[in-house]
């Protein structure tokens, strides 16, 4: 009864040393009792690696052989980076990781950033040699030379179980895998940013990563007849691709698994071929060519996208005009295009919209836009226009007396957040806040950025939209800003700056 009535602090001390004594008891059965203390010494560190400080601390009630293990642990730092800047630097560095004793450190992360051009391949395999001894489970190699963009050759170890991510930047890859190279199992990541890379060790590479979730390829080269992505690893869930030239295939549909796709890229590398019953939660497909679009090319990539979009999340639309094809179809153009026709879009919760201009039928054409595709769920809508001040020439080219299409009644009734950026005071975009700002009953946060942050009285906005502007300012219920705020972006922002 004293046990039970006990914080439990006293019950726990009394067990754990009522069991050390049985253990010295029984002799040679000690380790029958203690085998979590027969461990080696390096996966008991290991198990520990997995846990927060103060769990790791009361491993030590565990048994004789786990107290003040945790100090091990830390003794050494998990996360490493070498920055080479002068050919001493690389000589120090390379001789420091000689003298460390074994077994080596674990490492969590090792990042090797070579600023020099006198950096042999050899001597990038020292240090990958000691990351594979460490056991890296993140590794990160880069270049800041020209030079050593395509002769620097990569090459993973040939042991590297643990390794989940992969990130590589201004090297090459070519023949990157040793005959009779095992599966890298753990390897979920794999980012690639100008890289020059063989198509075969392309292929090579993505065979030997059967797990892995998340691809993204930027920016990169591949040597002989292009880029193919057709035999990507078949649980993918993530995949981005930027800036990537001579790319022949873009044939996902053995990746059912795919739920998040982004796309920057030449108009003549589609069309693309999604699986038709993909349930993609985010898209961004963004094109540029120089040659004209052609209206079968618009047709393959409608086609191409999946029927069912019920489950997507978010959603970027870069137009540098909305242009109405027929009540069901809008055609979305940015150097580009992407077309949808009657997409399901009750999921969605973000909506970015980039306007290149904001004459009366861009702004009829995105009332139409939420008329045909109703997003009741939408939370956060971002609105970035312009900026140019060519409006302020040619008011007229905002008149809304050329606007031929009513504002949906509703359908926003869960916006949360607004932002317009390169906000101009033309009245299409006077117009457009005040809409917003009628039929948005939940609405908590406008926020404007503007070049100018008084309201400016123009003759052909409604005097009604101008007035409800300058009263929502007052109240505080929109905020007038000449900084766009970092901490409200959109969530494909980061992506769309890439290049």
């Amino acid at each position: 009864m004293a046990i039970d009535s006990g914080s439990g602090g006293g019950a726990k001390r009394q067990r754990v040393d009522e069991l050390d004594g049985r253990c010295e008891a029984v002799g040679s059965d000690a380790i029958l009792v203690d085998r979590i203390s027969a461990l080696p010494y390096e996966l008991r560190l290991r198990v520990l690696t997995h846990l927060p400080l103060k769990g790791a601390i009361r491993t030590g009630v565990l048994a004789r052989g786990w107290r003040d293990l945790w100090r091990g642990r830390w003794a050494h730092r998990a996360s490493l980076e070498v920055h080479i800047r002068s050919r001493d630097a690389k000589q120090r560095e390379l001789d420091t990781l000689a003298r460390e004793p074994r077994p080596r450190r674990r490492l969590e992360r090792f990042s090797l950033i070579v600023e020099i051009s006198s950096f042999k391949g050899s001597e990038l395999r020292r240090f990958l040699d000691y990351t594979a001894e460490g056991g890296v489970e993140d590794l990160h190699v880069e270049t800041r030379r020209t030079t050593l963009a395509d002769t620097l050759k990569f090459h993973l170890p040939l042991s590297c179980p643990a390794l989940a991510c992969l990130s590589l930047s201004c090297i090459s890859v070519s023949s990157m895998y040793y005959k009779g190279a095992r599966p890298f199992l753990a390897l979920a990541v794999i980012r690639l940013v100008s890289v020059s890379c063989a198509r075969e060790a392309f292929k090579k590479m993505m065979a030997l990563c059967p797990n892995l979730l998340t691809l993204d390829v930027r920016s990169c080269h591949c040597n002989g007849y292009g880029w193919e992505f057709d035999r990507l690893p078949p649980n993918l869930r993530s995949l981005a691709i930027a800036g990537c030239d001579r790319i022949t295939s873009l044939d996902f549909v053995r990746v059912p698994s795919l739920r998040s796709f982004h796309y920057k890229g030449r108009f003549s590398n589609l069309p693309l071929s999604i699986p038709r019953d993909a349930t993609l939660s985010d898209i961004y497909i963004q094109l540029f060519d120089s040659e004209p679009m052609k209206e079968w090319n618009m047709d393959n990539l409608r086609k191409s996208l999946p029927t069912d979009l019920s489950s997507l999340n978010v959603l970027t639309i870069c137009c540098r005009a909305l242009t109405v094809l027929s009540p069901y179809s809008i055609l979305f153009i940015i150097s580009g295009c992407i077309c949808l026709a009657n997409f399901n879009l009750h999921s969605l919760k973000e909506l970015h919209l980039i306007m290149f201009e904001m004459k009366a039928v861009n702004l009829a054409n995105l009332y139409l836009f939420l008329k045909t595709f109703q997003c009741p769920n939408l939370e956060r809508l971002f609105v970035q226009l312009s900026g140019l001040s060519a409006y302020r020439c040619n008011p007229m080219e905002g008149c809304i007396d050329q606007l031929w299409e009513e504002p949906p009644e509703d359908g926003l009734d869960n916006l949360v957040m607004v932002k317009v950026t390169n906000f101009n005071w033309c009245p299409t975009e006077v117009q457009l806040v005040s809409f917003l700002l009628r039929k948005a009953s939940s609405l908590q946060e406008l926020l404007i950025v503007s070049r100018s942050v008084t309201p400016v009285d123009l003759p052909s906005a409604p005097e009604a939209d101008l007035l409800l502007l300058k009263e929502a300012l007052v109240n505080g219920k929109i905020m007038l800003t000449k900084s766009d705020y970092a901490a409200t972006q959109p969530y494909h922002e980061a992506f769309r700056k890439v290049l």
